[in-house]
């Protein structure tokens, strides 16, 4: 023990006069996946996420050049993005006006209190019972027509209390879940408005970083969870985030994503929908259109799911939804498509997620198959609507 011990000091002292040499550095910092859990090293630098390979952290070029030095082993961290809606402005969503929070009392009204997409799905009653997470930039918690069960921040250090949302996003696919129309009945109404909501900020106005995301599907998982729903996603996949949804899926939650809006050219899908353990999630208009910028996959046809594929199309083009000022918005894209069916999901929530997956394949299957007759690479299984 006193050995070990007596290494890790040399260690720790060895890389604090490498890092030394490195000071004057000025790089900007990226984050990066430490392989190692050295007590040292977790001081010296400090943890974002503990998983099961390492540990995740902000490191200088500097510092990244003194761990290789010392044969560490690093892996940079992927930064994956929320699904800015089609035609949006630029840089999005920065380029939106910031808005004051309403008061805690209603001064607007929705257009309609369900909205095309939720009685295209048969949605507006349902969920009781059922935990889904939205893995977002946070939900505005004081909305009216929202009640929000658990409130976690999981782009600070570890996971802290907190969801401020201060983007919209992840109000708007909340929304779109579980809104309930408020105590007045005046608000706008989600899929399954008795789900309850567990509001998981994941995404900052940059982007997502892979390792916060990993960590919220993680605790997730662990704070019971029926239902992961994430609006966001990346060109390539992260390790990070593959083995936590592995994690996931292996208590039992039921992962769903968006598909991404890089369409339509064939296996633009983006990840983590294109990991086959997830619902990946494409989007149609009012006419059951397939939207051009809507990812696609790829497959064979055979109704059977594998990595890459496209596995439902739902409601996408011009969702009103909450918003984060108190009121509500209209905007497009996969990241509202994916809302629909997390919230049919837990509207026809069966037994566990396997059972719950197979029985939306089958709606959308055999009642209402769109674009291509078959397991197509845009719509998949079809869209499923809920028969009662």
């Amino acid at each position: 023990m006193k050995k070990i011990i007596a290494v890790s000091l040399i260690l720790g002292v060895m890389l604090m006069t490498v890092s030394l040499v490195f000071a004057g550095n000025n790089y900007e910092n990226q984050r990066y996946l430490v392989k190692s859990d050295n007590g040292v090293l977790k001081m010296m630098y400090g943890v974002r996420h503990s998983f099961d390979n390492g540990f995740t952290t902000d490191l200088s070029q500097g510092q990244l050049k003194v761990l290789e030095k010392f044969g560490v082993d690093v892996e940079e961290v992927e930064m994956y993005y929320i699904t800015a809606p089609p035609g949006a402005c630029s840089p999005w969503p920065e380029c939106k006006d910031d808005e004051e929070p309403v008061p805690e009392e209603r001064t607007c009204e929705p257009s309609i209190d369900k909205p095309w997409g939720i009685v295209k799905v048969n949605g507006g009653t349902g969920g009781a019972g059922v935990n889904v997470a939205v893995l977002d930039t946070g939900v505005y918690t004081d909305h009216l027509d929202l009640d929000v069960k658990v409130c976690k921040d999981a782009t600070k250090r570890r996971i802290k209390d907190g969801c401020e949302d201060s983007v919209g996003h992840g109000t708007h696919v909340a929304g779109t879940i579980a809104a309930n129309g408020g105590s007045d009945g005046l608000g706008i109404l989600g899929v399954a408005p008795e789900a309850e909501l567990m509001a998981i900020k994941v995404c900052g106005p940059a982007g997502c970083w892979t390792d916060d995301i990993a960590a919220g599907i993680r605790y997730s998982a662990d704070n019971g969870a029926n239902i992961i729903s994430m609006s966001l996603g990346g060109d390539t996949e992260s390790s990070l985030v593959k083995d936590a949804i592995d994690y996931a899926v292996g208590k039992g939650v039921l992962v769903i994503a968006a598909a991404g809006n890089d369409g339509p050219v064939e296996g633009s899908i983006d990840y983590p929908g294109a990991n086959v353990k997830v619902v990946a999630v494409g989007a149609i208009d009012i006419n059951e259109n397939v939207s051009s910028w809507s990812s696609r996959g790829i497959n064979d046809g055979d109704y059977i799911i594998e990595a890459r594929e496209v596995e439902f199309a739902a409601p996408g083009v011009s969702i009103e939804s909450t918003w984060n000022d108190g009121c509500y918005d209209t905007i497009s894209g996969t990241s509202m498509a994916t809302p629909h069916v997390a919230g049919l999901a837990a509207k026809l929530w069966d037994t566990d997620a396997g059972t719950t997956r197979t029985k939306l394949q089958e709606l959308a299957k055999k009642l209402h198959d769109l674009h291509i007759e078959g397991d197509d690479t845009a719509t998949g299984f079809g869209l499923p609507i809920a028969t009662s």
